[in-house]
């Protein structure tokens, strides 16, 4: 059976002044190449809101030069067709090959809105992969699995779904077509998600801790269940610690090495408190 992809889902690192430690962000690059199948750059965990232009070409060339176009997802998403265009753009030249965009967000769009969206995206990048990303608790936009069909038409090569989309899994597949891809940012339920048919996760937990989703992937294409289920076991440690919170992940990568990005966040996130980075530092340690 064809195994998970496991794509990381990227923090990006900042200093205590708000700029971007791009040794840090290459570091992580580097540790996690061997692990996992891609990375996902300037998504939701990378604060993609708080990057400017410049910014986010900058990290997405950085991914480039580590993985390669094929294994790099860069999320374009942005409130307005045009921003989300000059993103794209900028990426497409830099090398990129395959793309998400969260759906227009803040004020909300109908999915005959967000179909005309990601229609022009498809004719901007040409000959790429286009991946919508549906994440409704935060971008107010909402595109029910009986709404999917303008989405479909436009071309769109797949979807990644977070938050309470991430629940729907079975039913957004079971009106996509044959081979239709998606990757769930729910990182605990890979097993869930391969059973809909699925392709896959989009993992920020697995940005700071590989192993486990590497061993999932490796037990699954085997058909080891003992294994899998072992491996299940230790996501399911750490994701309930690390998942819900940017400054959890980040505190996360300041316990699995130093030069890893473990400063603050440029958005307004709060740092664990001492119980909770106890239980952080546990947790990795008994998942490791």
């Amino acid at each position: 059976m064809s195994a998970p992809e496991i794509l990381s889902a990227l923090t990006t690192p900042f200093d205590d002044s708000g700029d971007i430690v791009t040794s840090a962000f290459e570091a992580n690059l580097a540790r996690l190449e061997p692990w996992v199948d891609g990375v996902f750059v300037a998504g939701t965990t990378g604060e993609f809101p708080a990057l400017e232009a410049d910014e986010h070409l900058d990290l997405t060339r950085r991914a480039l030069a580590v993985f390669g176009p094929d294994r790099v997802v860069v999320h374009t998403g942005a409130p307005s067709l045009r921003q989300a265009l000059r993103l794209a753009a900028a990426a497409a030249a830099a090398g990129a090959r395959r793309f998400a965009a969260l759906t227009p967000y803040y004020l909300a769009a109908t999915p005959a809105g967000c179909a005309r969206y990601f229609s022009a995206l498809k004719t901007e990048l040409a000959g790429a992969e286009v991946y919508g990303y549906l994440f409704p608790d935060v971008a107010v936009t909402e595109v029910l699995p009986d709404q999917l069909q303008p989405l479909l038409d436009a071309g769109i090569d797949g979807l990644k779904t977070s938050g309470r989309a991430s629940r729907l899994v079975p039913d957004y597949l079971a009106v996509a077509p044959a081979g239709f891809k998606l990757w769930s940012g729910n990182d605990a339920d890979l097993p869930g998600v391969m059973a809909a048919g699925g392709t896959g996760t989009v993992s920020g937990v697995s940005g700071v801790c590989p192993g486990p989703w590497a061993a999932f992937r490796e037990a699954y294409a085997a058909g080891d269940q003992d294994a899998l289920d072992a491996a299940q076991r230790r996501i399911t440690t750490l994701v309930p610690l690390l998942g819900p919170s940017i400054a959890n992940l980040k505190f996360g990568l300041g316990i699995v090495g130093p030069g890893l990005g473990d400063g603050p966040c440029r958005m307004s996130i709060d740092a664990p408190d001492q119980a909770l980075g106890q239980r952080i530092a546990a947790a990795i340690a008994a998942a490791a």
